[in-house]
């Protein structure tokens, strides 16, 4: 989560905090996404060179200053990450933040405060701009900076009718684990994050004896008697998916910008005979 920052010598900080459900989950990556335009449109046909972008974390749970002389900047910020950017090759780019944002985490949640972070960039100048949020102005929130974090998948526990493939009886009905990359798809060039999710899927027979107790309807135990007395020779109850959950996708749109969005019934929880 973003918020409307602190400034630091005149410049704009960005400021997140981890999303509850990411709490207590070790860092694997971490990412900050920031877009990098020339400010006048019309000069765009300029001689390449390049230009360095600079990410300091600036530390303090309770930062209440706006301005550091040179010789206290290296006591309130330390170096985070850095990335060489061609004029010829502006727009979004990313910077790898995995180290600061886990030292960060380290820190624990009862004195980390908001990880804040300044974007300083040399070369720009006049000619380039670096979006930053500015709670002053109605920026478009599709070009504002934003910070992805992978953490590890955090443990479940497994419901009594989820039964997974691995400790399945033969042919039994059971969610088979299916991980999807979004790069075999050809899929890489407009997903941002996350690189693939795992999809799972169904797989098995309900041919077997069941009892009344396991029936998800009274349609469905009807229509199973009703085939056990040969009245529906041609139908076959299916193992199928009776609960799903929903992931995140970021990705870009047909104008190049960057959109969130939570995509409901993405991920198969558990399957069954309904």
């Amino acid at each position: 989560m973003d918020f409307a920052g602190h400034t630091l010598n005149g410049q704009t900080l960005l400021e997140f905090s981890l999303a509850r459900e990411e709490e207590g989950l070790p860092i694997q990556e971490a990412t900050l996404w920031v877009r990098v335009d020339v400010r006048d449109s019309r000069r765009r046909k300029l001689s390449d060179r390049n230009l360095t972008l600079w990410v300091f974390r600036v530390h303090g749970k309770h930062f209440n200053t706006s301005h550091v002389s040179d010789e206290d900047f290296d006591s309130y910020t330390s170096m985070a990450g850095s990335l060489s950017v061609s004029l010829s090759e502006l727009g979004w780019k990313k910077i790898n933040l995995t180290q600061a944002v886990q030292h960060w985490y380290a820190e624990g949640s009862g004195s980390r405060g908001r990880l804040r972070l300044l974007v300083d960039c040399s070369g720009c100048g006049e000619l380039v701009e670096v979006t930053l949020f500015r709670p002053e102005t109605t920026a478009d929130d599709r070009r504002r900076p934003f910070l992805v974090v992978k953490t590890e998948p955090p443990s479940k526990r497994v419901r009594r009718r989820a039964v997974a493939c691995s400790g399945a009886l033969p042919g039994e009905c059971c969610k088979q684990e299916l991980y999807v990359s979004f790069k075999d798809l050809g899929w890489d060039d407009w997903i941002i994050a996350p690189g693939g999710y795992r999809a799972n899927y169904c797989r098995g027979n309900c041919s077997h004896y069941r009892t009344p107790d396991t029936y998800h309807n009274y349609h469905t135990h009807v229509m199973e008697e009703y085939r056990r007395l040969n009245k529906l020779v041609d139908m076959q109850p299916c193992c199928a998916p009776l609960r799903f959950s929903s992931m995140s996708l970021i990705y870009f749109d047909m104008d190049n910008n960057i959109i969130k969005r939570d995509l409901p019934k993405m991920v198969v929880e558990e399957c069954g005979c309904p």
